[in-house]
């Protein structure tokens, strides 16, 4: 009944509002409403540079530190709205043993994910680059949600996200007392530490875009918000607020 319901007033959905919905951006979601969500291994398709001097061997390792957090925070903003997510050794395991590759998960048929380990849908993170200035480091990913129910992309954004830091007198850049706390945490480098928090962000931006989980409490009051369009730029200001710039901020 639900379905049909969708199915009848969808239409009208588009006609009647101004600016398209999250009800029929994330029509499909609606339909299935995925609980188990599995998060693939990420697929770094990041340069690194050649190694001929111990910065180049400090850059790549900050490179592969800060894809391990991308990877890793991608579970939080998704499970803090409603969706139940495979933790990391359950997730380890379900890689190890899948002899599929990346490509094949994402085109082929994948509905033995769902008979057999009970995924609604699975998670596929693409990082594209990274780049940097002074005082800014910027990251380009992509990301898709595919049903194990129907092989259908239920979410699919590509996005170019910076964050920017003041600078003092000199033009050297200034970190954030955010950015302190979390170098110091993890015993990482500022440099480091202004990676992980740019991808820790960026997963929240574009996951929590995703229609509410059935387990969330706005699960239906939602379906008329605006959503996000499939490519955009984020900007992360020097006070830590986030934008959505438009084409010509570029």
């Amino acid at each position: 009944m639900k379905r049909l319901y969708l199915l009848l007033f969808l239409p009208l959905l588009m006609v009647g509002c101004k600016g398209e919905k999250k009800l029929a951006r994330y029509n499909e979601m609606y339909q299935q409403e995925p609980t188990v969500i599995y998060v693939a291994p990420l697929n770094d398709l990041s340069m690194r540079r050649a190694v001929r001097e111990t910065v180049d061997s400090v850059y790549n390792a900050s490179l592969n530190i800060a894809s391990r957090q991308l990877y890793l925070t991608a579970t939080d903003p998704l499970a803090s709205h409603g969706y139940y997510v495979l933790g990391p050794l359950a997730s380890a395991q379900i890689a190890a043993t899948e002899t599929r590759t990346g490509r094949q998960l994402r085109n082929d048929n994948i509905n033995d994910l769902h008979t057999d380990l009970g995924i609604d849908a699975v998670l596929f993170i693409d990082l594209i680059n990274w780049s940097h200035t002074s005082n800014s480091w910027s990251v380009e990913a992509e990301y898709v949600l595919r049903s194990t129910v129907t092989g259908v992309e239920l979410l699919h954004v590509h996005v170019n996200a910076t964050k920017i830091l003041p600078t003092d007198y000199n033009g050297n850049p200034k970190p954030l007392k955010d950015d302190l706390e979390f170098a110091k945490q993890y015993g990482c480098d500022l440099e480091t530490a202004q990676r992980c928090r740019l991808v820790e962000i960026m997963n929240q931006y574009v996951l929590k875009d995703l229609p509410a989980g059935k387990r969330a409490r706005k699960h239906e009051a939602e379906q008329y918000a605006k959503p996000h369009p499939e490519y955009f730029n984020l900007r992360i200001h020097r006070d830590g607020s986030v934008e959505r710039l438009k084409d010509e901020e570029l």
